[in-house]
């Protein structure tokens, strides 16, 4: 039995020897198998990150389209405003100010029929020798004369 108790702890430390070597190996497969979840990991968030550059470069020519619209907006919208205050000036320089398109069209009837020349306008339309008489006093007048509608006769 003494040989028993003196050989026990060499077969403890044999067994422990083997547990520590199959623990070992445990630690090493779990050691391996989260490096290749880490592995994954890196590589799907370096695709993400591909993407987002992507998605980013094309925000940024879609700002730069959007700066490019606006620019060009102002310029139409200072075009605009440029003609509108020339457009002013010439009435401020044009003795009586601006003209209505009706008042010009009833001038030129009124000069016509004056000379003595057929007005096509002044006999087209009863609204423009309307017009064209108001303005005979020097004061324009955007009356028009209502057309005459024709009656329909009953049958009999």
């Amino acid at each position: 039995m003494r040989k028993l108790f003196s050989a026990l702890p060499v077969i403890v430390l044999a067994i422990a020897i083997a547990g520590c070597a199959s623990r070992g190996e445990q630690q090493a497969e779990q050691a391996e198998a989260a490096a290749a979840k880490a592995q994954e990991s890196a590589e799907r968030a370096e695709e993400s990150a591909t993407r987002a550059l992507d998605a980013a470069n094309k925000a940024t020519e879609a700002a730069d389209r959007a700066t490019r619209a606006v620019e060009d907006a102002t310029r139409e919208i200072n075009r605009v405003a440029d003609h509108l205050d020339q457009m002013e000036r010439d009435r401020e320089a044009t003795p009586g100010g601006r003209l209505s398109h009706v008042t010009k069209s009833a001038r030129s009837s009124a000069s016509a029929s004056s000379s003595g020349a057929p007005a096509a306008e002044a006999s087209a339309s009863p609204g423009a020798a309307a017009a064209a008489s108001a303005i005979s006093d020097g004061v324009t007048s955007s009356a028009v004369a209502p057309a005459a509608v024709p009656t329909a006769s009953p049958k009999k």
